[in-house]
């Protein structure tokens, strides 16, 4: 569904464009709960079904992005968002396939620092996490956070890295590809036996 752009995206572009200098590094192994339809090398990390779909930091049809968590128990949680969220049945359950990411970003937006852009007044990072993006979607409109999202990749952010929102204590990396001019930095690991397994289906 197509939703209408926030009013607040230009001014928060400017303001992560100022502060390009706190954008940090990043190097470790993230992973990423996916159902057996996007399990498939080609699809793991082409960030098209949040494309198509949208999340908390990007609407529906707006650029690419992969949704990733620093530990396994963080991802498997964070895969049931929509189970939880819209009360489905548990004959909806979905088998899926657990992945490590090894990732080598150099401009990443990290909010999970009390310092650097966190601490900006212009970011209202608590309301970002609180808010109802599915309902503000519903409504016809780009929620806070999904503006964000937006600004942060065309301010040239490679990742944002921020608390989860359902997971105390639980840490995601939200990784758009389109931003990373090679593919070195980013590997799967155990692609090969992944592959193997795969193609017994």
């Amino acid at each position: 569904m197509k939703v209408k752009s926030n009013p607040r995206y230009d001014a928060l572009v400017a303001e992560l464009k100022k502060f390009r200098r706190l954008y940090s590094k990043w190097e470790g192994v993230a992973f990423r709960a996916a159902p057996l339809e996007f399990a498939r090398l080609t699809k793991l990390l082409d960030g098209k079904g949040n494309l198509k779909i949208g999340g908390r930091w990007l609407a529906a049809g707006t650029f690419r992005a992969v949704n990733l968590s620093v530990t396994q128990e963080t991802a498997i949680k964070e895969s049931n968002a929509n189970f939880t969220y819209y009360n489905f049945a548990l004959s909806d359950v979905k088998p899926k396939v657990i992945v490590g990411v090894q990732l080598r970003l150099a401009r990443v937006i990290d909010l999970t620092s009390p310092t650097g852009i966190r601490a900006q007044p212009w970011l209202p990072l608590a309301e970002l996490l609180a808010e109802d993006w599915r309902k503000v979607n519903d409504a016809g409109h780009e929620s806070q956070s999904q503006t964000f999202g937006r600004a942060a990749h065309d301010a040239g952010a490679e990742a944002l890295l921020v608390p989860s929102a359902r997971v105390r204590g639980g840490v995601n990396l939200v990784y758009f590809p389109e931003s990373v001019s090679s593919r070195e930095v980013v590997k799967i690991l155990g692609e090969d036996e992944l592959l193997r397994w795969l193609k017994k289906r």
